[in-house]
C-alpha cells in the first residue's frame, strides 16, 4: 500500500515512526539490562544507569504504551482508509 493510496499519509507516517521508536527503545532497554547483567555475573557490581533505569516503572509502561499506540493507529488507518 503506498501512501498516495491513503486518505491521511502524515498520520500513518506518524504512527508508524511511533512504533519504530517504541520498539527501538525497547531493544536498547532489553541489551542494556542484558550486558549489565553479565556484567554483574563477572564483576558483581551494576552499571547504575540501568539499574536507575529498570526501577523507573513509569519508563516501562510509556515504552509499552508508545508500542501500542503506534501499532493501534498504524492498524486503524490501514483498516478505515484502504
Amino acid at each position: 500500500m503506498t501512501d498516495k493510496q491513503l486518505a491521511h499519509p502524515k498520520w500513518l507516517l506518524f504512527f508508524e515512526t511511533l512504533t519504530a521508536i517504541g520498539v527501538i527503545v525497547a531493544l536498547l532497554r532489553f541489551f542494556a539490562s542484558l550486558i549489565n547483567s553479565i556484567y554483574h555475573h563477572f564483576t558483581g557490581h551494576t552499571f547504575a544507569f540501568v539499574e536507575a533505569v529498570k526501577q523507573n516503572t513509569w519508563q516501562n509502561y510509556l515504552t509499552l504504551a508508545i508500542l501500542i499506540i503506534g501499532i493501534l493507529g498504524t492498524r486503524y488507518l490501514k483498516t478505515k482508509f484502504k
